[in-house]
C-alpha cells in the first residue's frame, strides 16, 4: 500500500529552513528542475482516487 514518503523524490526534501527556501527558489525559477518534479509527482499519485484507495486498503486489511 505504501506511505506518502514513499511518493516525495529525495531530492526534494530538506532539513533546514535554508535548504526548504533553496529548492522552493530552484522550484520557481529551474523550469527543467519544475517540470521533472511535477512529472514524476503526477505519476506516482496518478491512482490516488478515494474509492481505489479504500479497496486497497479494504483488501490488505481483510488478509
Amino acid at each position: 500500500m505504501g506511505w506518502l514518503a514513499e511518493h516525495i523524490d529525495p531530492e526534494l526534501c530538506f532539513s533546514t529552513t535554508a535548504e526548504a527556501v533553496e529548492l522552493a527558489e530552484r522550484l520557481a525559477v529551474d523550469d527543467e528542475f519544475h517540470a521533472v518534479h511535477v512529472k514524476h509527482a503526477h505519476a506516482s499519485t496518478a491512482d490516488f482516487a478515494p474509492a481505489l484507495i479504500a479497496a486497497r486498503y479494504l483488501e490488505a486489511i481483510s488478509r
